[in-house]
Parts: structure tokens; C-alpha cells; sequence
């Protein structure tokens, strides 16, 4: 716990020290934000500077390939998606589960292979479900008479003593 000052002197010094604390604190804050400004244009800036001993037909062909590169790459994610879609949709009509979307197999298989490998999993699949009934099915029934409780029996024994009494 910080004790608190005394004296207006004190009082003073003790705000000082936090105004200083807290300015200190905002400017290392502010000097970390542009500090990656400066490296995020920093980086822009040696790109442009690379890029002017280049002739326009040289940056062409640089903008070219990396449209090329991003295209690639969009459409093999386009790609993964579609067969994604596609195994789930072929899964469901098997009538298996769909976390096998992403059995390695499947991923990996040709286009032509894929029957073929779903096949394989669905026949590992039903090989490990359990075989039969995991319940009993026989329906358990009363056969003879049921027994008598403690209270029906004293009930009744009440009764006949009661007839016995009353008829004699």
C-alpha cells in the first residue's frame, strides 16, 4: 500500500513522478506505432526503389507472375473446397458419417479412384459398428401370481378378522 504525503512538497513530488510515469509509458506506446509504420513503408520504399533501374516490360512481367501466383493459389483452394463438398455430398449418400471427408484416403485419391476408396471405407466402417442388438428385446412378463404386499396382506387379514368378529 503506498502511503500517502504528508506534506504539500511531497504531494507534489508524488504527482510528478506519476505524470512522468504515465508520459513515459505513452510515449514508448506511440513510438512502437510508428516504428511499424516506418518499417511497413520502409519495406514499400525499397520495392519502389528495386523497381526503378527495371524496365516497364520488366515489372510487367513481375505483376504478371505474381497475379499468376495469387490465381494458382486461389484456385487450389477452390479446388480443395469443391472436392470437400464434393466427398460430404458422396459420404451422405452412403450413409457415412462425415468426419471421413477427411480420411486421407479420400483426400488423396484420383478423381476416378474415389468410388473405389469410398467403397473401401464404408466396408471398415460397418466391419467396426457392433454386430446384433445392443439392447435385449425380450419383454419380460408375469407368469403365476403376483405376490401379495405387506400392507394389501394386512388389509386383508384386518378384514377377516373384522367379518369374524361381526358374524359371530
Amino acid at each position: 500500500m503506498v502511503e500517502l504525503p504528508k506534506t504539500e512538497a511531497e504531494l507534489q513530488a508524488y504527482v510528478d513522478a506519476q505524470v512522468q510515469a504515465q508520459k513515459t509509458e505513452w510515449e514508448s506506446k506511440q513510438n512502437e506505432m510508428f516504428a511499424s509504420q516506418r518499417k511497413k513503408h520502409q519495406a514499400e520504399i525499397d520495392k519502389i526503389k528495386a523497381d526503378m533501374g527495371k524496365s516497364a516490360e520488366e515489372l510487367a512481367q513481375e505483376r504478371i507472375k505474381e497475379q499468376q501466383e495469387k490465381d494458382s493459389q486461389e484456385l487450389a483452394d477452390l479446388r480443395a473446397y469443391k472436392k470437400s463438398n464434393e466427398l460430404g455430398r458422396r459420404l451422405e449418400k452412403e450413409g457415412l458419417p462425415s468426419y471421413f471427408k477427411n480420411d486421407s484416403r479420400l483426400l488423396n485419391a484420383e478423381d476416378g479412384d474415389i468410388e473405389k476408396v469410398i467403397k473401401t471405407v464404408k466396408k471398415e466402417y460397418e466391419d467396426s459398428l457392433p454386430k446384433g442388438n445392443q439392447y435385449s428385446t425380450i419383454i419380460k412378463t408375469q407368469s403365476g401370481q403376483v405376490p401379495e404386499a405387506d400392507k394389501d396382506k394386512a388389509k386383508r387379514e384386518f378384514g377377516e378378522s373384522l367379518k369374524a368378529l361381526v358374524g359371530k
